[in-house]
């Protein structure tokens, strides 16, 4: 990279910090001052995850805990005595302003330094294009959807950080850096502790596995091979589905064998691909590989992930596609295809792009055929690689047109990120301090997530079985306030995918729970009359088809109704 030319030096840091400042901007702002100056509210309640497992308190990677609480403890931000092995101490301080002040200003800056590391990936894997790993970062920098989990003291962005650190030195070392090679194993460790991500070990073997590869894969034309791959996903998608009928219901993966083109392989190759079948039901006995792939059928809050069955197969690439098209922007994702076929001739950079790629791939398919659990989240780590792929597309327009189409995209991505960022700014629960002060309520009943004003009215959080008789009863509370990040388990959601039409495949609720959502927000419950209504605004189209089939696009906002609760005279 020392051929590169220095304005392109200087516009690698005006892509820094066109990623850090609004990335700290909502670290240092989003939840204060709602009930008066130096007010917080919790948004993210997952946030502090890692630093109550650096504590002992909690069940999850304590690698970037440890750093949170060292960097808290430079600013004086210490927990007390005997927190660390007491869960409930432990959250309190881990989820206390100070600490999640520093946890969120580490995520932020690991956040935006992840645009820079894209541009230097993309300057190495198109050294003859500078202006593509730019433009790739520059899509990252303005996405909202990686802004948005920046700004939040959770492990997410630090984690795609750590990864794309690693493949930046696998990527070097694939084009000769030794140096790279020796320091690289340091970072894959820091690479699967953030958040076990097994797969960047993969990279190894698109390093080395060349040949290896290239035999496994001899006979196949590309079509045919990338068939084959999607097959194989689908017969362990099957093989681990719950509700597949064992063991009558193998039979299902034996079609896999017609995809193949068993004639022009060598014998010994053969074996290789007749063992997925099998492989794939072996597995599945497994139970750590099951908890991985097929996830429990119940949980604390009712059904388990691996509740939602058949619908799997068609949540899981939706949801992909979905962060793709919310995190990127429509235009940039159009760009993908291009990009895809830009890589047939690559053929300098061969086996660069194959490190860089191996271990993303594998993770997709990972996510759009296994993964039990897939909050948008989740699908983070490919958000890079899809802005480096839009940007080969964008690179491969013609000279007359690039500036327009770069101008373009760049520009539909910053105004749907800033659409995103924007809902944590103009949160409806800051809204609804206002109907606060107009009713003056006494008894208020609360979903999770609605975070009402502290000493505004006595609250109870709300079981869908007092509705159902459950003592004491609905009418003891004047009001019911539902948050829509928490009855949206009983309509179509990033868990329960597209198909909501069966209550007992619902993720994380109960038939019956379903129902009374689904019922009171349709105005059919006769005890509850809707008051007001307290909605997300977006103004992108990506924003507004998503909210008007899926829901809100953020995970911890959402949309507040408020119901007024009749006595039993009516």
């Amino acid at each position: 990279m020392s051929d590169v030319a220095p304005r392109y030096r200087l516009l690698l840091l005006l892509v820094f910090l066109l990623a850090l400042l609004p990335r700290l901007h909502g670290a240092f702002t989003v939840g204060w001052g709602w009930d008066g100056p130096g007010t917080f509210n919790l948004v993210n309640f997952d946030e502090g995850g890692a630093c109550r497992a650096a504590l002992g308190g909690f069940d999850y990677p304590a690698f970037v805990g440890r750093q949170t609480l060292a960097l808290a403890a430079l600013a004086g931000v210490v927990p007390a005595a005997g927190t660390a092995g007491d869960p409930a101490r432990a959250k309190a301080f881990c989820h206390s302003p100070p600490h999640l002040l520093v946890a969120r200003g580490w995520s932020a800056l690991l956040g935006a330094l992840t645009a820079p590391v894209l541009v230097l990936i993309g300057w190495q894997l198109r050294p003859d294009a500078p202006p593509v790993g730019l433009v790739a970062g520059a899509l990252l920098a303005v996405s909202g959807f990686h802004t948005a989990e920046s700004f939040s003291g959770t492990v997410d962005a630090a984690s795609v950080f750590f990864i794309y650190l690693f493949l930046a030195l696998l990527v070097a070392a694939a084009r000769g850096g030794r140096l790279a090679l020796l320091a690289s194993p340091l970072f894959l460790a820091a690479a699967v502790a953030t958040k076990y991500w097994l797969f960047a070990a993969l990279g190894y073997a698109g390093l080395v596995g060349g040949r290896a590869l290239a035999a496994v894969t001899c006979g196949f034309s590309p079509r045919r091979l990338v068939v084959t791959v999607l097959g194989a996903g689908l017969v362990f998608a099957l093989a681990t589905n719950s509700e597949l009928p064992r063991p009558a219901g193998f039979l299902w993966l034996l079609p896999w064998y017609l995809l193949p083109p068993w004639r022009r392989m060598h014998p010994r190759l053969r074996v290789f691909w007749a063992l997925v079948p099998p492989l794939a039901a072996g597995l599945a006995h497994w139970p750590l590989f099951a908890a991985w792939t097929t996830g429990a059928l119940e949980g604390r809050f009712g059904t388990g992930y691996g509740a939602i069955g058949w619908h799997k197969l068609l949540r899981n690439p939706l949801d992909g596609l979905l962060v793709l098209l919310l995190g990127l922007g429509l235009p940039a994702c159009l760009c993908l295809p291009a990009g895809l076929a830009s890589l047939r001739g690559a053929t300098a950079q061969a086996r660069a792009w194959r490190v860089f790629l191996v271990p993303i791939v594998a993770f997709a398919l990972y996510l759009a055929f296994l993964a039990p659990v897939t909050y948008y989240r989740h699908f983070l780590p490919l958000l890079p690689v899809a802005a480096l792929l839009a940007a080969c597309g964008l690179w491969r327009a013609g000279r007359r047109w690039r500036p327009w189409l770069l101008g373009g995209c760049l520009g539909w991505s910053a105004l749907l990120g800033l659409d995103i960022v924007a809902d944590y700014h103009r949160d409806p629960r800051i809204a609804l301090r206002s109907w606060y002060a107009e009713a003056r309520p006494e008894r208020v009943f609360i979903s999770f997530y609605v975070n009402p004003p502290p000493g505004a009215a006595r609250h109870a959080l709300f079981r869908p079985a007092l509705a159902a008789g459950a003592q004491p009863g609905l009418a003891t509370a004047e009001y019911l306030v539902l948050s829509e990040n928490w009855y949206d388990t009983a309509f179509a959601n990033e868990l329960n995918g597209p198909l909501a039409g069966r209550p007992e495949r619902l993720v994380k609720t109960t038939p019956e729970r379903a129902r009374f959502y689904r019922r009171a927000l349709a105005g059919e419950d006769p005890r509850l009359e809707r008051l007001r209504v307290f909605p997300v605004h977006n103004i992108m189209p990506e924003l507004v088809l998503h909210k008007a089939f899926y829901g809100t696009f953020q995970l911890f906002v959402g949309d507040l109704v408020v119901f007024r609760i009749r006595g039993p005279e009516g």
